[in-house]
C-alpha cells in the first residue's frame, strides 16, 4: 500500500477543520484535537520515513501515539461528561492505562525496541469504553436534540467505529496470517473514521461546540 494515503487522508482532515476552524476555536478541547491530527500526521510521515525509506525501527513512534491518543481522547471527551460517576470511571481507566503501560515499558518491553501490541489493545479497548460513556452521557441530557450539530459528536463516532472494528480484525491479522488483508482493514476503518471527522468539520454549528 502506498505510504502516501494515510497522510493524504490525516492533510484532508486538517484542511477542512481549518477551513471551519471558527466553528470550534473558542473551545480548548476542540483545537486541541485540530493540533491532534497535525501530530499525527507528522508522526505517520516521521514513522513511514524511517521505516519505508531509512529502514530503521520507527516502533517509537507508533507506540508513542497510541499511548497519546488514549490520554488525549479521554481528556477530549471528559471535557463534555459531567456525570461525576462516570468522570470518576474514566479518571481510573486512564490511572490504570498509565500504571501498565508504565510497567510494561519499564520491565518487559521496550518503547525503542518492540512494539507495545498488547498495550495498544489496552489502549482501543479502554477508548471503546470512554467513548461509550460519553455516549451515554449524551443520551441522558438534551445534548441528544442537536448532536448532529456537535463536533464532539461526530469526532468520537469516527473514533468508536474505527477502534470497535479494529479489535477483531487483530485477531484476523494474528490467527490467519493474512497481513495484506490487515492492511487495507485497517486503511478503510481510517477512512471511516476521518470521513466522520470531516463531516463534523463540516455540518457542525458553533453553538453546539461549546
Amino acid at each position: 500500500m502506498p505510504i502516501y494515503l494515510y497522510p493524504l487522508i490525516y492533510s484532508i482532515s486538517i484542511l477542512v477543520g481549518l477551513f471551519n476552524f471558527k466553528k470550534f476555536s473558542h473551545n480548548k478541547p476542540l483545537k486541541f484535537f485540530l493540533y491532534f491530527l497535525i501530530y499525527t500526521l507528522v508522526s505517520e510521515i516521521i514513522g513511514a520515513y524511517m521505516g519505508k525509506i531509512l529502514v530503521v525501527k520507527n516502533n517509537v513512534i507508533y507506540n508513542s501515539w497510541n499511548i497519546i491518543n488514549m490520554l488525549f481522547v479521554s481528556y477530549l471527551l471528559l471535557s463534555q461528561i459531567t456525570n461525576k460517576f462516570k468522570r470518576i470511571i474514566i479518571y481510573l481507566l486512564v490511572a490504570i492505562f498509565i500504571i501498565i503501560t508504565f510497567v510494561n515499558v519499564l520491565f518487559y518491553a521496550g518503547i525503542f525496541e518492540y512494539l507495545l501490541s498488547k498495550n495498544n489493545l489496552l489502549a482501543k479497548t479502554l477508548v471503546v469504553v470512554v467513548v461509550i460513556i460519553y455516549f451515554t452521557e449524551v443520551l441522558e441530557n438534551d445534548k441528544i436534540l442537536n448532536f448532529k450539530n456537535s463536533l464532539f459528536f461526530w469526532i468520537a463516532l469516527g473514533i468508536f467505529l474505527y477502534n470497535i472494528a479494529f479489535l477483531p480484525s487483530i485477531a484476523l491479522f494474528k490467527y490467519t496470517s493474512v497481513y495484506g488483508m490487515f492492511q487495507y482493514i485497517t486503511f478503510g476503518l481510517n477512512l471511516i473514521m476521518h470521513t466522520c471527522f470531516i463531516t463534523g468539520f463540516i455540518i457542525s454549528k458553533k453553538e453546539f461546540n461549546s
